[in-house]
């Protein structure tokens, strides 16, 4: 008689390990993050006397492809935009606001990172560097732009489990960089800050 319960002992406990290795959700392999959200960019010529600054509300996406180095440390590829439209120019004291409606202030990024999940409650804090640039589209047609200059993101997350390689949550980045433009030898302090929704696949 002992047998069968011997057995059916045995099977109950590998049925639980299962249960708990597909519960204890792990960080590893590939990695795709996908970012959608909003904030502000602030773009200042710090050289300039009187300052100038451009800036307004800004709409953020962000794609991050990689893959872990071990178990809930990720290394990725980074790509950045940010745009601003119809921003805010500021000259010292005097700001004048919906300077022209056609505008829109971008920054664009290209970049390596890390991240880091802290298990099992999911929350993730990530850092990257990258080359930056500055530009300015009228109707949708670029009419300036920067050199490329070096940028920093840092971020931080949460996110919620919907199967077992998949999540979702909520996060903010903030991005900065420092811009030279040699055509008007002006350097070009960069900061982008937003809140974002995340999916991602890992």
């Amino acid at each position: 008689m002992r047998y069968p319960i011997i057995i059916a002992a045995l099977l109950f406990t590998a049925t639980t390990a299962n249960a708990q290795e597909y519960d204890e959700h792990v960080h590893d392999g590939f990695y795709l993050r996908l970012q959608v959200g909003g904030g502000h960019l602030r773009a200042t010529a710090a050289d300039i006397s009187p300052e100038v600054s451009v800036k307004g509300a800004s709409g953020n996406i962000n794609a991050e492809i990689g893959f872990a180095l071990f178990n809930n440390f990720i290394l990725y590829g980074k790509f950045y935009g940010a745009a601003s439209p119809n921003p805010s120019i500021q000259v010292g004291d005097l700001s004048v606001d919906n300077a022209n409606e056609d505008w829109s202030q971008n920054l664009g990024a290209v970049g390596l990172g890390v991240t880091y999940y802290f298990m099992p409650i999911n929350v993730y804090l990530s850092g990257a560097i990258s080359y930056t640039q500055l530009s300015i589209t009228e109707d949708g047609e670029k009419i300036a732009e920067t050199d490329l200059g070096g940028g920093l993101h840092l971020g931080i997350g949460k996110e919620w489990w919907v199967s077992k390689n998949l999540g979702l949550g909520i996060g903010a980045e903030l991005a900065l960089g420092r811009i030279r433009d040699d055509s008007s030898s002006d350097n070009w302090n960069v900061t982008s800050l937003a809140i974002v929704l995340s999916a991602t696949y890992n």
